[in-house]
């Protein structure tokens, strides 16, 4: 009788070698580690987009009720946000009204007004988290961002 190949299908050595495996991990273990950072500002970032968005919304909706009303809207601004909104964990506000020459953090009770005739106070808004910022500029006329710098 001849004797067959119990293995036909793959002939040779099968699988990995725990050497193999070891090197694999690693190399995902470093790929991982260096992306961690950018993942981490990635979510600080959209944190502070969609803050900046709440921002927008609640003085167009000032603005809307201040019309609607026919009376003035303050909005209380603080260094922790809006009206009562807190900023994301790490986020700060800063405002830069018409006359002033850098941003500076609000002063206690501030109020950004809504007159009755939907006309804001010319403001600019920083939002800051470390070295990230995001600046809006509203239009007093219509309270809509003007533009948005980072």
């Amino acid at each position: 009788m001849k004797a067959t190949s119990v293995n036909k299908v793959f002939p040779g050595p099968g699988g990995f070698t725990l050497l193999e495996i070891i090197i694999a991990l690693t190399l995902v273990a470093i790929l991982v580690s260096a992306s961690l950072p950018y993942l981490f500002d990635s979510f600080a970032a959209s944190a502070g987009d969609r803050a900046m968005e709440s921002i927008t919304t609640m003085a167009q909706e000032a603005r809307r009720q201040a019309i609607e009303k026919g009376e003035s809207r303050p909005l209380k601004v603080s260094s922790g946000g809006l009206e009562g909104e807190a900023l994301p964990a790490g986020w700060a506000l800063e405002i830069k009204g018409f006359n002033d020459s850098k941003f500076h953090p609000p002063a206690r009770d501030q109020v950004w007004e809504f007159s009755s005739e939907g006309v804001c106070q010319p403001l600019s808004l920083r939002l800051i988290n470390g070295e990230r910022q995001i600046i809006t500029t509203f239009d007093a006329l219509t309270a809509q961002p003007v533009h948005d710098e980072e």
